[in-house]
């Protein structure tokens, strides 16, 4: 009985060490460096150096609308496992490191209706959440003057940088051409709510004083 029960101990410690290992085994995004060349408020080219702690394949989602197209320049450091597949509003990309950073480049154009906004094609993998590991920057075309980007950036004329710690869908990034009016971004909307909203306060206060 104590053998019977001492075998069913072992099994347990086993299954239960079986699993602690399969979850420290889960991939990891350690870091990423994202360069990304803006050639148009439709157009983008971006170069992604990634490294991942474990797993094996690695499947990358990149979002797509009616009329975008995802061209894949060039892969280093892993082997394409599969053709890009379409799964719902995203294209699959699945590779398998063979060192420890790989890269991966490709050009997208995206429709209208959604200029100035570049995707990114996301590895399915979660960073630890601690680190802030990603480092974004980005190119914007020369004498062009960048607009309030999200996430935000810090601007040395046309070339921003960022680092973040989680690696983003897209990047949303307008800018204006010399001579160009800039379009309100989203610091001028929230500057332009936040008066709004302070003179309807100081009306209802006016309005209650004189009653």
């Amino acid at each position: 009985m104590f053998i019977i029960a001492g075998r069913r101990s072992a099994s347990i410690v086993a299954c239960v060490l079986t699993a602690s290992s399969s979850i420290l085994a889960a991939p990891v995004l350690r870091s990423a460096d994202l360069k990304i060349a803006v050639t148009s408020p439709t157009s983008c080219e971006v170069t992604m150096s990634l490294a991942v702690d474990g797993g094996a394949d690695i499947d990358h989602r990149i979002e797509t609308f009616e009329g975008s197209r995802i061209e894949l320049a060039a892969v280093r450091g892993a082997r394409q496992v599969d053709r890009v597949r379409a799964i719902g509003r995203t294209q699959s990309l699945v590779l398998r490191p063979e060192a420890e950073t790989y890269e991966l480049r490709y050009r997208a154009q995206q429709p209208a209706g959604r200029e100035h906004r570049c995707p990114i094609w996301l590895p399915v993998v979660p960073t630890d959440g601690r680190s802030r590991a990603v480092r974004l920057e980005v190119d914007l075309p020369a004498s062009t003057t960048p607009g309030a980007s999200m996430p935000a950036f810090t601007w040395t004329g046309p070339h921003g940088a960022a680092t973040l710690g989680n690696v983003p869908a897209s990047v949303r990034i307008p800018y204006s051409s010399p001579g160009e009016a800039r379009g309100w971004g989203i610091d001028s909307v929230m500057d332009a709510l936040a008066i709004a909203l302070f003179a309807v306060a100081t009306a209802i206060w006016t309005w209650r004083a004189r009653r």
